[in-house]
């Protein structure tokens, strides 16, 4: 048996908190290796703070894919230790104790903040967790948390469904990982990574040594504090998620990314279904591909919720069907999912009404002035 060797010692999440050294797992926040600064249009990416159930802080990437859902990954929302041995088929090393999934933390203890600077404020808490049920880092390391509030005037982005990766596909990532000068804070994005391995999965036979459902860059890219970002196609939809790796500063170090896709029917409808939306697709991909029904399936053994109240997230009623989001634009992979422009604009059903309403009164009384 042969060992993913993403690291000298095993597999690093790329997630914040803790101490300071350089390359020690625990840098907060910051942005990506060698990147570039992130327009507004990644305002879909958002920073994830996390208080853990230690009481220590964690920091992550999340990626808003509807009005009250984000996406990361699962150890930005769950106990885990720092590290973890993992094989090819993404098991853990034999002997190997690090890396096996604890207690999802508390939602309320997940904050969501808004914005491509350091300092930006809270914009939403976590009501509900979803996650894949996975039982160790080394594969299905992908969550969803539900939002307590809708976030308006903010993009949504849209996702790759139905359809996995391929070798040499280009692919853009966003984060707020550590730099390479050790700058902290800011958003970044790198765009000129393309995928260079991939994980078997229901989309491709491989052979590739990486865990199932993930596909791979190899080389310097994502630091600590991009855990949880996402990996957009050429057609702006997310494709997958950041999940580990090893020293930052690596040119042979494999960075391991979840794919999005596998995880459909297992993480994403459920998520989805009790947010009241339906998932914005990547362009060109019409509902139920890759040989998805499109209609919503239970949730299998390996799918789990936790925390909050499943009560309709975000204050969506039961009885709401799922609401469609409109095509996101070229630029971003992202839509605003605001109905600000309507009530600053144009005026609203109601509206409309209320002045018809108000013109047939004046006109009654002037016929009554007329008369006399």
């Amino acid at each position: 048996m042969k060992t993913l060797l993403l690291a000298i010692t095993g597999a690093s999440l790329l997630c914040g908190c803790g101490p300071t050294e350089p390359e020690v797992l625990g840098q907060q926040g910051e942005a990506l290796y060698y990147a570039k600064p992130s327009a507004p249009e990644d305002d879909a990416v958002v920073k994830l703070r996390a208080l853990k159930n230690d009481g220590d802080t964690l920091w992550c990437t999340a990626t808003l894919i509807a009005p009250n859902l984000v996406l990361t990954a699962m150890h930005c929302v769950a106990m885990v230790t720092d590290s973890a041995n993992c094989m090819t088929d993404g098991e853990l090393a034999p002997g190997s104790s690090d890396g096996v999934f604890g207690e999802p933390f508390l939602p309320s203890n997940i904050t969501i903040h808004v914005g491509a600077g350091a300092e930006e404020p809270v914009a939403a808490i976590g009501q509900k967790i979803f996650t894949t049920g996975a039982r160790t880092v080394c594969k299905d390391d992908m969550a969803v948390v539900a939002l307590d509030r809708e976030l308006t005037n903010v993009p949504v982005a849209a996702l790759r469904l139905g359809v996995g990766n391929q070798r040499g596909e280009a692919i853009r990532i966003v984060g707020f990982g550590r730099t390479e000068d050790g700058s902290t804070g800011a958003r970044k994005v790198r765009d000129d990574l393309k995928v260079q391995l991939l994980g078997k999965s229901a989309y491709v036979d491989s052979n590739d040594p990486i865990p199932p459902d993930t596909f791979a860059t190899i080389g310097v890219s994502v630091c600590n504090g991009d855990s949880g970002g996402p990996v957009f196609t050429t057609k702006n939809a997310v494709t997958g998620v950041v999940s580990h790796g090893a020293s930052c500063a690596s040119t042979t170090a494999r960075r391991i990314f979840t794919q999005v896709a596998s995880y459909e029917d297992v993480l994403l409808k459920p998520a989805f279904r009790a947010a009241g939306y339906e998932p914005i697709r990547e362009a060109g991909e019409a509902s139920g591909a890759g040989g998805q029904s499109g209609e919503d399936t239970e949730v299998g053994e390996a799918g789990a919720e936790a925390g909050g109240v499943a009560n309709g997230a975000a204050g969506q009623s039961a009885t709401d069907g799922p609401k469609l989001s409109p095509e996101p634009p070229e630029k971003g992979g992202c839509v605003c999912s605001s109905t600000a422009s309507s009530q600053r604009g144009l005026p609203s059903a109601p509206g409309i009404a209320a002045i018809g309403l108000g013109a047939l009164l004046v006109l009654r009384r002037r016929s009554k002035a007329d008369s006399r």
